[in-house]
């Protein structure tokens, strides 16, 4: 896994559903932030703290804990080992940071749950961000988010 930033990423095959509109690609069944995320050995995702926008009274932010979680689902011809690469980009499209990790997916579980736990990542300025995942190098989807600036007020100041 390569990385500068202190991360774990864990991985999990579920029971299979097969929803996809396209029966020949992986795809995500969704996929969002949390402040916290787990998955158990039964496929269960637990996750605390959904969101879509972070706030910071000063650039740079670090943001101590961020849980990227998706639940994948692939097809028969996609079983056996895959190769997840998910990217940290700004808003101009520049990436940030890059995770990597294999995921398998066998005949009978299509399914695969991630949970890539991100800790005191610093964003240099508010702006969109955007978690770009892909599977064997072909893009599989997106999550968007925004890191806003906000006043702190103190006691007192009207």
């Amino acid at each position: 896994m390569k990385n500068s930033h202190s991360l774990k990423l864990h991985t999990h095959i579920a029971h299979p559903v097969r929803t996809a509109l396209s029966p020949q690609d992986m795809f995500i069944k969704y996929a969002f932030l949390a402040d916290s995320a787990s998955l158990d050995a039964a496929g269960k995702l637990t996750a605390m703290g959904i969101f879509d926008t972070i706030f910071s009274p000063k650039f740079p932010a670090r943001h101590r804990d961020m849980t990227l979680v998706a639940y994948l689902e692939g097809t028969f011809s996609e079983k056996g080992d895959q190769k997840l690469s998910v990217e940290l980009r700004d808003d101009k499209g520049n990436k940030l940071t890059s995770y990597e990790q294999t995921i398998a997916l066998n005949p009978t579980n299509l399914r695969a749950g991630i949970v890539l736990k991100i800790q005191d990542f610093v964003f240099q300025s508010p702006g969109e961000y955007e978690f770009v995942m892909f599977v064997n190098d072909r893009f599989l989807g997106r999550v968007t988010f925004k890191v806003q600036e906000v006043h702190v007020q103190e006691v007192g100041e009207t």
